[in-house]
């Protein structure tokens, strides 16, 4: 069965779009400067801080970090994993996992770290974006990235999405979080979340671009301000306050109503 977005639709994107503070060009926000303090454990990141003071700032430095070459076999070890970790601190408090458990993989196995994630570089550079196939060229990079230890779903996308971005010859390619997740199953009736696959997300991105002629990148960023609005991280349930007012808090009350009616036809 072929998923979509339902009534996600009908979201004002482009007001939400703006609401999106992890693309901030005016604040270095407190969840993104707490990755950075995370990633930085690591020993390569910490120096630039100093130059960073908005989350767009760290989004320009990754950008000028993957163009910094234009061959996969010319990033040093070092400069991939500087990458690693700039986009595992854009990530938030959750980018973490490699610094602080299993006695720190990153910092420890960090040459593991550089060929693996340099396997995956090089699958990104071979891609081309008008003859691709999800299941030949996306998946075994995807599969690839969540080989690193403590490397989930969740981050493994960031890494296709920054990559994607700053790639020429790269296909547009998105983060798939547990917001993602969650708002995608309630906008798909009867649909059973370990079902849903990163795939049919994209999918349905791709369809609602052609749609409202926007890009994927911004339609995924307007979806996670307004999840993160309305709903918890941990449980698809309404906040008890909403730091914004907006009309569309009808469209959250009807996935709310359509999460419910799922749960009781289990």
């Amino acid at each position: 069965m072929k998923l979509s977005l339902g009534i996600l639709k009908n979201l004002d994107f482009q007001f939400w779009l703006r609401q999106n503070d992890y693309y901030s060009t005016e604040s270095f926000t407190a969840k993104v400067e707490t990755g950075f303090t995370h990633a930085s454990r690591a020993g390569l990141i910490k120096k630039y801080k100093k130059n960073i003071n908005s989350n767009q700032d760290l989004i320009d430095l990754i950008e000028k970090r993957i163009k910094q070459r234009n061959n996969p076999n010319l990033y040093l070890d070092e400069d991939l994993l500087i990458i690693f970790d700039l986009i595992q601190a854009w990530g938030g408090p959750t980018g973490r996992n490699p610094y602080i458990f299993q006695n720190g993989p990153r910092i420890t196995r960090k040459e593991y770290y550089a060929q693996t994630y340099r396997e995956a570089v090089e699958m990104l550079y071979k891609i081309d974006k008008k003859n691709y196939d999800y299941e030949r060229d996306i998946l075994p990079i995807k599969e690839k990235i969540e080989e690193l230890p403590q490397v989930s779903e969740s981050f493994s996308t960031k890494h296709l999405s920054f990559w994607s971005r700053f790639l020429e010859n790269c296909p547009d390619l998105v983060i798939y979080d547990t917001r993602m997740r969650e708002i995608f199953r309630a906008a798909n009736k009867n649909t059973y979340i370990d079902t849903i696959k990163y795939k049919d997300f994209l999918d349905a991105l791709l369809d609602l671009e052609q749609f409202l002629e926007i890009e994927i990148y911004q339609i995924e960023r307007a979806i996670f301000a307004f999840s993160s609005n309305y709903f918890k991280n941990d449980k698809f349930i309404l906040r008890n306050k909403f730091k914004i007012s907006h009309a569309d808090k009808e469209i959250a009350n009807q996935l709310i109503v359509k999460q419910l009616n799922m749960s009781l036809d289990d």
